[in-house]
């Protein structure tokens, strides 16, 4: 029995910036069609699925911050997706994903806010 084998892999993205608030988790099913959604975009809820924030003509309210990079597949009409958001938690401001050309993440962090997302700068060491 080899003890020391190797499993998995882990790259540290700075996703999460601290462990001061919890960082809880739920799940969500993403509306298909979207492609693959990467780990740390912002997702709204609306028309009971979710939609990466900025997806244009989609207004809803702020859901969570997807956990893995997730494929959402090409086909608009398959069923939802399931995905995990985190629902709370202190995040790196440069690394939440929004869509649309010319978008930022900054235009959504008040409502952020109000449902215990936080973003903080993290300053980059190479």
């Amino acid at each position: 029995m080899n003890m020391f084998k190797q499993i998995g892999e882990f790259t540290p993205d700075s996703l999460i910036v601290s462990d001061d608030f919890p960082s809880l988790k739920v799940g969500i099913g993403l509306k298909a069609g979207q492609g693959v959604l990467k780990r740390g975009s912002l997702i709204v809820r609306a028309e009971k699925a979710g939609y990466i924030a900025g997806t244009a003509d989609i207004e809803g309210k702020i859901f969570g911050i997807l956990t893995d990079d997730t494929d959402t597949g090409s086909d608009a009409a398959a069923d939802n997706i399931p995905a995990v958001c985190y629902q709370t938690g202190a995040f790196n401001r440069s690394a939440v994903i929004v869509a649309g050309e010319g978008a930022s993440v900054d235009s959504y962090e008040d409502d952020m806010r109000a449902v215990s997302l936080f973003l903080r700068d993290v300053q980059k060491y190479e």
